[in-house]
């Protein structure tokens, strides 16, 4: 075996128990945290969220993130409790504020820089609305967390036993059309699941819901990577112990939250 794929080996082999650790802490935390709800999801939402931030800003703006990112969450936690105590036609204020001085400081990453706060903020208070949806919160997010988990599952299980063409290999060479293929259609079998269970019944539009969550996943997977890429990066950070960043593993979740938060807000999709 040539050198260079012995190294490989030992290092991914090293690694293995730092990211199994990290799931075995990170997995009950989140799990409890949704189970329980308010402040305890709120409190982790936000620190998950300012921690993004933070990372972001540190990708954008090297030499400024630390004031930028504590901007950022500042105006993030207003936002959030603005919400909260139902005042939210005055939270737009606050996310401007975090959105102009973050584009403000950033020189020419200005337009990345912005975007980034808003993204992830936006993301943040669609996932605060949909657990606070009285009976159905607790489910809605539990279903949201799976379809994704098994998006990236899948998209990883079938894109290693398949292979075939790259899906966008320009931003994550490893990606498939089959790893998507494979990542919808286990996204759909939770959607399935969580119905049968909880109405009895399988609701075939939740399934097809599901499926296309699974390709916003996807998207929001290259996005990062494509940002990664750009300011010529491996992990977002170093935050957890063998996974990288936050940012790498939430990557999907940040684009998923607000597109579920329009279906089921605008559309009136009830899972049960």
């Amino acid at each position: 075996m040539p050198l260079s794929e012995i190294n490989e080996q030992k290092d991914t082999n090293s690694g293995l128990l730092p990211r199994i650790l990290s799931a075995l802490v990170m997995a009950p935390v989140a799990i409890a945290a949704v189970w329980f709800g308010s402040p305890y999801f709120d409190l982790l939402l936000f620190a998950f969220s300012a921690g993004m931030m933070w990372e972001w800003s540190r990708m954008c703006s090297p030499r400024h993130y630390k004031g930028i990112s504590v901007v950022s969450a500042v105006a993030l936690g207003v936002a959030m409790v603005m919400y909260v105590a139902g005042q939210e036609e005055f939270m737009a204020m606050p996310l401007a504020i975090g959105v102009i001085i973050s584009a403000a400081r950033s020189d020419e990453n200005w337009l990345l820089a912005g975007f980034g706060v808003l993204y992830i903020a936006l993301a943040a208070l669609a996932a605060l609305w949909l657990r606070m949806q009285d009976s159905d919160g607790l489910l809605i997010i539990m279903w949201l967390f799976l379809l994704v988990w098994a998006t990236d599952t899948g998209g990883y299980a079938f894109g290693k036993i398949i292979g075939g063409p790259k899906l966008a290999p320009r931003f994550s060479p490893k990606k498939t059309w089959a790893g998507l293929m494979g990542g919808m259609l286990c996204a759909g079998l939770i959607g399935g699941l969580v119905t049968y269970f909880s109405a009895d019944a399988v609701n075939w539009m939740i399934v097809a819901v599901s499926m296309v969550l699974a390709i916003v996943a996807q998207i929001g997977d290259l996005g990062e990577s494509a940002l990664k890429r750009h300011f010529k990066v491996k992990d977002s950070s170093n935050l957890i112990p063998g996974h990288g960043g936050l940012l790498d593993r939430a990557d999907g979740m940040l684009s998923v939250f607000p597109v579920a938060f329009a279906i089921i807000c605008f559309a009136g999709l009830s899972l049960r």
